[in-house]
């Protein structure tokens, strides 16, 4: 079977992203909606436009997960092509990896991502097949993050999910 490639293209300038294509849907989730993981935890601090997520007791590392609403256009199944973060890290702080779950299963983990600033995962053909969104069940991204220093942050604004129907 030939390996195709997606029908999605996108651009990205100053802080603004557009996807373009047939059968393409987008959804996204505001900061806000972010909360911290128990096991590895986090200080969530909600504002206006953003969350300002920081060291929590001292720990370096933490997890958090947005929950990403169910798209109610979407009526049948589609490839996952995109996931875009919008945030900033500073004082070194960084998103270490990306997981995308369904329902209570993992679909995809991206262990090495490693960004500190707006950033986004393109998919493979096998990763967007593995990642085939069948309605309807619930979405959630987390987010492992890398806060080494007690000054380190990240202000997270959304997370957007593209999707390009099968």
């Amino acid at each position: 079977m030939a390996n195709t490639k997606p029908s999605v293209s996108h651009q990205y300038i100053d802080g603004d992203i557009t996807f373009t294509g047939k059968n393409i849907q987008t959804i996204s989730s505001h900061g806000n909606e972010t909360v911290s993981d128990s096991a590895t935890a986090v200080t969530v601090k909600h504002s206006l436009g953003l969350v300002n997520l920081t060291q929590f007791e001292s720990n370096e590392d933490g997890l958090v997960h947005i929950p990403i609403h169910n798209p109610t256009a979407m009526t049948k199944d589609a490839q996952l092509r995109y996931i875009f973060l919008d945030f900033d890290g500073t004082n070194d702080g960084s998103v270490k990896s990306v997981t995308l779950s369904y329902g209570n299963a993992s679909k995809l983990t991206k262990a090495d991502f490693n960004h500190s600033k707006t950033s986004y995962l393109s998919l493979s053909d096998v990763e967007a097949k593995t990642c085939t969104y069948i309605p309807p069940n619930g979405i959630c991204v987390s987010l492992g993050l890398g806060l080494p220093k007690s000054s380190s942050v990240i202000n997270l604004y959304s997370v957007v999910l593209v999707y390009e129907a099968t």
